[in-house]
């Protein structure tokens, strides 16, 4: 059995030198060359594997900062948009604002017009004046009241508004409520204030105006509100009265025919009877009052505008 393995290695020179290797020795060269083969093929794969995975992880991060990029373009068109819109916004909240403005003083000249205190304005009264003793005249009429037993003196405080929007919701909520325009067609027949009663022929007041017409013309609703009251009431004949909002309420007396029934919702425009005869009167025609907050006011300036 061999122990040695000698190994004959030529030189250049045509000499030859030999080495013995024990089998011991020939077993460790192997294993190391082996060893030395496994740890560069592990390098190689480690090295190709490594190169991969960076390669990988390159891609990856082209591809964030790609997306990252994208974004930013994305973010900035929408801050561009965000812009635009909040000048849009701006330029349609100046328009809105000074439309708003215009409306408003539209209904304040027309509630200043007829008397009536603007909600921002405390101390506001409406100007209410008696007309002067005049003439009894055809197609009047009403209730018989004493010079001495009416006041219609008036003040309403009113909270000041919180911004321009408040102020003209508010306006708009009165307006709706304010008692404007013709209950009917036909001419002033007697108005409002101290009078020579027509039927007793004595001093009086007259808490509404007169507007005759022929028998049958409509009547209408001057004010959005609901009906409180509709009959017979003594001097009025066929009355109606309309409780307009927290403030007004407007009575419609000596009708033909009442349209309309307790507890009826009317809008300004809406027909509520005819006129007529009934009642204290000396002719057909509409004797048509305005209360605010129960005191009868001269209801010509919010009537002829």
């Amino acid at each position: 059995m061999l122990s040695k393995i000698h190994i004959i290695v030529a030189a250049d020179d045509g000499g030859a030198h030999s080495v013995a290797l024990s089998k011991k020795k020939l077993s460790t060269l192997v294993f190391l060359a082996v060893l030395l083969v496994v740890v560069a093929v592990a390098s190689f794969v480690y090295s190709a594997y490594t190169l991969a995975l960076h390669h990988e992880r390159k891609q990856h991060l082209d591809t964030l900062l790609s997306k990252v990029h994208s974004l930013e373009v994305q973010n900035s068109d929408l801050l561009v948009q965000v812009d635009q819109q909040q000048r849009e916004k701006q330029q349609l909240m100046s328009e809105t604002l000074s439309h708003l403005n215009e409306r408003t003083a539209q209904l304040e000249s027309i509630l200043t017009k007829v008397g009536v205190a603007l909600p921002d304005d405390p101390d506001g009264e409406d100007d209410v004046t008696a007309s002067d003793d005049s003439k009894a005249v055809a197609n009047s009429g009403g209730p018989f009241i004493s010079v001495g037993e009416y006041s219609y003196e008036l003040t309403e405080d009113h909270d000041e508004a919180d911004n321009i929007l408040d102020h003209s919701e508010r306006l708009l909520d009165l307006f709706a409520h304010v008692p404007l325009g013709r209950p009917t067609a036909g001419y002033c027949s007697s108005g409002f204030g101290r009078r020579i009663d027509p039927i007793n022929g004595r001093r009086a007041f007259h808490s509404g105006m007169d507007i005759a017409n022929y028998a049958g013309t409509k009547v209408y609703a001057t004010a959005d509100g609901v009906v409180v009251s509709c009959g017979a009431v003594n001097g009025y004949g066929k009355m109606v009265k309309v409780k307009n909002g927290q403030r007004f309420s407007t009575v419609f007396g000596h009708l033909q025919k009442i349209l309309v029934a307790n507890g009826t919702q009317v809008v300004r425009g809406d027909v509520i009877g005819t006129m007529g005869n009934t009642g204290r009167s000396t002719g057909p025609h509409l004797h048509y009052e305005i209360r605010d907050h129960g005191h009868a006011v001269n209801p010509y300036p919010f009537t002829f505008l």
